[in-house]
């Protein structure tokens, strides 16, 4: 294992340098490592203002705003190998990149996810909420780490008892790319999702987009990355009294771009997601309204609907349809 050559890296991190001291931790945890990166470049969001602190060597680049944006990058400037892709809130043990490098090597993958989640680990409530409002849910697939359902939902290993299992996607807080698999994509062609004000679901369809064209994205479970939360881009969504509009919206709209038209889809193909979607969405409507009457609010059903309608109408919009191929010729 240690004879194994390990490629070089360079670090990615998008923000909107709005975390502060957790961001702060975060670069620290980077000076840290104990195999150092080559660069670490800080793409902020274009008019927001450096943080007013250097924990190490970062340097700052503005770019245009937007949670895909901000990743969908050419990367000339990155010589590395390897990027790995950081949020500006997370924690990473010494030795993390080290051994997000060493599964990549022994793995011969193009991705390797840190799980910073940890869906199998939650308290039962938790589980059972992923469960009723977004059909989350655990799967006993001895080969992977997350799978991507038709309905467009995710679903997680109940039991990992491996450091490392394949993924057909992941979360993004914290990924290891090979620089050529990452421009290989085309991420750019996915920052439509940013129009919509928050890019909800952003990690899932940049990730399953790997996996959908041929490329091997693994998960690893040790490796040492915590999730901070600073919730610097989420917070205003949160916020947001259209919060369920624009989550629903995006879910009809990924699923659609990922699942549904993806450029290799067939009529059956195309006929079992929209039976699996259709049948998330009628689900969703008791839901709704009963989150309609837990929170005092008589939008959150309307809003569900509207989402629907608009999400629909958008999809099939000339400028939708127009993308190039989720999955690429």
């Amino acid at each position: 294992m240690d004879s194994m050559p390990i490629p070089s890296y360079s670090i990615a991190i998008r923000t909107l340098g709005t975390a502060g001291e957790k961001f702060r931790q975060e670069l620290a945890s980077i000076k840290a490592q104990t195999r150092q990166p080559d660069r670490v470049l800080v793409y902020i969001a274009e008019g927001y203002a450096r943080p007013p602190f250097q924990a190490g060597r970062e340097e700052y680049v503005w770019v245009k705003k937007g949670m895909v944006a901000q990743r969908a990058l050419p990367y000339d400037e990155v010589a590395s190998d390897c990027i790995l892709l950081l949020d500006d809130d997370v924690l990473l043990a010494p030795d993390s990149a080290e051994r997000l490098l060493r599964a990549m090597a022994t793995h011969d993958a193009d991705c390797v996810a840190a799980d910073v989640f940890r869906n199998h680990a939650m308290p039962f409530r938790t589980k059972l909420f992923a469960a009723v409002t977004g059909w989350v849910l655990p799967h006993g697939s001895p080969e992977w780490a997350f799978r991507m359902r038709r309905s467009g939902s995710f679903s997680y290993n109940a039991r990992p008892v491996k450091p490392y299992y394949a993924s057909q996607t992941c979360g993004g807080p914290a990924m290891l790319w090979r620089k050529s698999a990452l421009r290989r994509i085309c991420l750019a062609d996915e920052c439509w999702l940013d129009a919509l004000g928050f890019a909800y679901g952003d990690d899932a369809l940049e990730s399953y987009k790997l996996y959908r064209n041929g490329g091997r994205l693994g998960v690893l479970y040790d490796a040492g990355i915590r999730n901070l939360d600073a919730a610097s881009a989420s917070a205003a969504f949160k916020r947001s009294p259209e919060r369920v509009y624009l989550r629903t919206k995006a879910s009809l709209l990924t699923w659609w771009r990922s699942c549904y038209r993806n450029g290799a889809d067939t009529p059956l193909s195309r006929m079992s997601a929209a039976i699996a979607f259709g049948c998330k969405a009628l689900w969703l409507l008791p839901v709704m309204a009963g989150a309609s009457l837990a929170w005092h609010d008589r939008k959150v059903l309307p809003s569900y609907l509207r989402g629907l309608r608009d999400g629909r109408r958008e999809a099939r919009s000339a400028a939708f349809r127009a993308l190039p191929p989720y999955i690429l010729p």
